[in-house]
């Protein structure tokens, strides 16, 4: 799969180290980062919602993802409240509901080129579901970067007991910068940066908040654990929270 660089603030690992590829990713919902990997080129056509309708983890939470864009492309406020846990701040004042709908265009544009049969990796149990593509590799000499990143979208049940999407993110990972380091070098360093080992969708080396010892607010959890608490939430899906 071929993928094209670019560099939008969003949501990431926020190394000093990395280069982050970020974009806001779910556009209406509130979350901590995302981004996006392509750019806007021509205007994308809504991909279909699979049908028949089945009850798999992937077909139920893709389903709600493609009402989520539909809405979004509507400009229909109401429509994307029904299918999120929590919509921005943006987007809960009348005052700024112009970057409202501003980024509910973003979240169409970008939402709408992934790929269903992309998302590889299905984590899900009666609380959580997350999908996730295989990671990939993006290397710019001119930039002097090298990236490897995935594309994860974050679903939980809601308090009315029904599937809400929590977040998205088109290009979710890190880069460092080539320099003079060897090829074994920097592939160790930026799997390091983005291996996420129990499968939670938080990168492990977040999840030791060692991307910024001093930060006070980063929470700690266990890499090896994929709920470090006990309290049923996914550590990926927690930090959304």
């Amino acid at each position: 799969m071929k993928r094209i660089f670019y560099f939008v603030p969003i949501v990431v690992i926020a190394l000093a180290v990395l280069w982050i590829t970020s974009r806001q990713n779910s556009g209406l919902v509130a979350t901590q980062e995302d981004n996006n990997k392509q750019p806007l080129l021509e205007e994308p056509t809504l991909p279909d919602i699979s049908l028949p309708f089945s009850n798999e983890p992937k077909d139920v939470a893709w389903n709600l993802f493609q009402k989520y864009l539909s809405y979004n492309k509507a400009q229909n406020l109401e429509g994307v409240k029904s299918v999120v846990y929590k919509v921005a701040a943006v987007c809960t004042d009348p005052q700024t509901i112009i970057d409202c709908k501003a980024r509910m265009n973003s979240a169409y544009q970008y939402g709408s080129r992934l790929k269903k049969e992309e998302f590889t990796n299905i984590w899900s149990d009666e609380k959580q579901i997350i999908l996730t593509t295989d990671f990939w590799i993006e290397e710019s000499v001119d930039m002097d970067m090298y990236g490897r990143f995935r594309s994860i979208i974050f679903f939980i049940k809601g308090a009315d007991d029904e599937w809400k999407l929590l977040s998205f993110s088109p290009t979710k990972g890190g880069a460092v910068n080539i320099g003079s380091a060897s090829r074994e070098e920097i592939v160790e360093r930026v799997l390091r940066y983005t291996e996420d080992n129990d499968n939670d969708g938080r990168a492990d080396y977040e999840e030791e908040c060692l991307h910024n010892p001093n930060d006070t607010t980063c929470a700690k959890t266990n890499p090896n654990s994929r709920d470090t608490n006990g309290d049923g939430l996914w550590d990926g899906v927690e930090i959304l929270l």
